[in-house]
């Protein structure tokens, strides 16, 4: 296992549901950085279509724009999932805006404090996922 503090970078095995009337979810890659103690920051970079309603009406004048904050939203809204019964909405700062392919990117920085270092029922490290929505029907990579 590598030293505590040092930057892990993945790609998420989404466990999305497959829905292509609201598929506006393009990709994710979570990362994490161990703050001291039980306490971690999770980095979430992800891609989602800019014609999706809701992302529009929460952009500058209508339009996703570079550094607007934007919930991520969906029939089920997306989480990031702590593994210890706790959870958050995620609110991402806008990175880049590709208007030819009609796609944003964005960057949530969550930082959760743990109960313990490791499950104390398993003691197995905590398992963090990222589920919920908007998974474009055909997209590769997850359940």
């Amino acid at each position: 296992m590598a030293a505590l503090g040092v930057m892990r970078r993945f790609v998420l095995l989404l466990c999305l549901s497959s829905l292509a009337s609201a598929g506006h979810f393009k990709y994710a890659t979570l990362s994490w950085r161990h703050l001291g103690m039980n306490s971690v920051e999770f980095t979430l970079e992800s891609a989602w279509t800019t014609s999706y309603g809701p992302y529009a009406a929460q952009g500058t004048n209508g339009v996703v724009t570079v550094n607007d904050i934007i919930r991520i939203q969906g029939l089920n809204n997306p989480v990031l999932e702590f593994g210890d019964g706790e959870s958050s909405l995620i609110r991402a700062r806008v990175t880049s805006v590709d208007s030819n392919l009609g796609v944003w990117m964005g960057v949530a920085v969550i930082a959760h404090q743990y109960p313990s270092p490791r499950n104390a029922t398993t003691g197995a490290p905590w398992a963090v996922s990222f589920s919920g929505c908007c998974r474009t029907d055909g997209l590769a990579g997850g359940g």
